[in-house]
């Protein structure tokens, strides 16, 4: 029997950068907006009795290193020893270094899934060692304040009475993680902007001027100046985004992923164009 789910993604509607732990990991504060069903992953489980490994095939983009999803079956074998070898194919549209959670939400559709079936529960530290944003993606809420890692909540973010339409912009380049929180070490070597409290006073701001279908224009993300630094290419996408009437634009994480959000349905032909006209944006996704 062959299954199929939805896997959702993630955009950042707001992103700082709170502090540095001694391990060199960065905390966040940030709020996440979840994309229902980015990308599809369809799986059987394997029969024979020689089969006991698993197969994972990746469609639509190109993947390298190890997948996010063995990190997942190996992870659930330690609680369900004898879980069936699985093949599994993963249906991609964004590519890897495109600041969506594409990979992240692989992980929470089949752990979830996993979940129902076979009744697991994986401990929400273990979850996040398998990706930053899957405890969110695994939560399911459509909007949620993270900090840390994205491994915990932080306050309570009010119900949203209206959905956003928009356009996702991915451009040629992707953003290698790492070295863009080497880039914002630098850059805000003097110190970090806000604090956590800081920071989720300014994502309800932000979140209720949205609700009520006012213009917020560049949203808050402590690696936008980092990244159009990089990439000037930015600016043109701001500019395009402001020119459609685009409530509010910016970056997704860490990059490279541009968006922009609209209360009613986007001008799509003409924003859609002035995108293409960059002629750096290689996939546009629709949103909402």
């Amino acid at each position: 029997m062959q299954y199929v789910l939805d896997s959702p993604g993630k955009i950042n509607l707001t992103l700082r950068i709170t502090g540095v732990r001694n391990n060199g990991m960065h905390d966040l504060a940030s709020l996440f907006m979840r994309l229902s069903a980015a990308e599809k992953l369809t799986f059987r489980f394997r029969d024979g009795d020689n089969v006991n490994k698993d197969l994972l095939r990746v469609h639509g983009q190109v993947v390298e290193g190890r997948n996010i999803l063995e990190n997942v079956l190996q992870t659930v074998r330690k609680t369900e020893p004898h879980l069936p070898s699985m093949e599994v194919d993963i249906w991609k549209q964004a590519p890897p270094g495109s600041g969506l959670g594409a990979g992240s939400g692989n992980a929470a559709a089949l752990i979830r899934w996993l979940s129902w079936e076979y009744g697991i529960s994986l401990p929400v530290a273990e979850v996040a060692k398998i990706g930053s944003d899957v405890p969110f993606l695994l939560e399911g809420s459509p909007f949620s304040f993270r900090v840390g890692v994205g491994e915990r909540v932080f306050g309570d973010v009010p119900d949203v009475s209206v959905s956003f339409k928009g356009v996702i912009a991915i451009p040629d380049w992707s953003c290698d993680t790492g070295a863009a929180y080497g880039m914002a070490d630098e850059f805000y070597r003097e110190g970090w902007k806000l604090t956590e409290e800081e920071a989720f006073r300014e994502a309800l701001e932000v979140l209720g001027l949205l609700e009520r279908q006012e213009r917020v224009g560049l949203l808050p993300n402590d690696f936008v100046p980092v990244l159009e630094t990089l990439h000037p290419e930015y600016g043109l996408l701001f500019q395009a985004a402001e020119a459609g009437g685009a409530l509010a634009w910016g970056i997704s994480g860490s990059g490279s992923s541009f968006f922009c959000l609209f209360g009613v349905d986007p001008p799509a032909g003409l924003f859609t164009k002035l995108l293409k006209d960059t002629g750096f944006v290689r996939k546009i996704l629709a949103l909402g």
